[in-house]
């Protein structure tokens, strides 16, 4: 199991809760507009990437560790993204920009779950198979969201949204079980 483990389930809670409240808020607004939905969506990946960069940290994963820099780095192009869909204000940027940063935040998770260690050390990731699934939802929401760029704010937030909530509930059934599983372990 990896260092920091026990203590893993805070920041996978609060990557649950932000991609739930935000699947949440697009599912109740119904005239977002533009603006809206490009603040709406640079929150959303400005508090994603926050939290995934915690659980980066948290994991405590070598500093030459590829998964490391793989999902720091998709942290990072998530954080540029939601700025730049903030300032843009513009749909098809936010459709375009927002996909090309999910997808990569995907492709990162991927990498990092299927990625073996350096040295075939036996280590296996907490998070490696909701990775798998996150991964998959992230690039799936990332492909589709410029084919919706058409259809206006409210489908691109549908879309999102849509994505997010799939994700926020895997990542609150991981915070739960890492948390059983963290008071299993204290309590042997």
């Amino acid at each position: 199991m990896t260092p920091g483990a026990p203590l893993l389930w805070r920041p996978v809670l609060l990557r649950a809760l932000v991609a739930l409240a935000f699947g949440l808020t697009t599912v109740f607004w119904a005239e977002p507009g533009p603006l809206g939905m490009c603040l709406a969506l640079a929150v959303y990946f400005l508090a994603s990437a926050a939290g995934q960069y915690w659980i980066v940290r948290t994991m405590a994963l070598p500093r030459r560790d590829s998964r490391r820099v793989m999902l720091q780095g998709a942290a990072g192009i998530l954080a540029v993204g939601g700025v730049m869909v903030a300032i843009s204000a513009s749909s098809v940027v936010a459709a375009w920009l927002g996909g090309v940063a999910l997808a990569v935040l995907g492709a990162a998770e991927l990498f990092a779950a299927i990625r073996k260690p350096a040295g075939n050390s036996g280590e296996k990731l907490a998070l490696a198979s909701d990775w798998r699934i996150s991964g998959v939802l992230a690039m799936g929401t990332g492909i589709l969201l410029p084919f919706f760029a058409a259809a206006g704010p409210h489908a691109m937030l549908g879309v999102a949204g849509g994505g997010a909530l799939m994700t926020g509930a895997l990542w609150a059934l991981s915070a739960l079980t890492l948390r059983h599983d963290g008071g299993t372990a204290k309590a042997q």
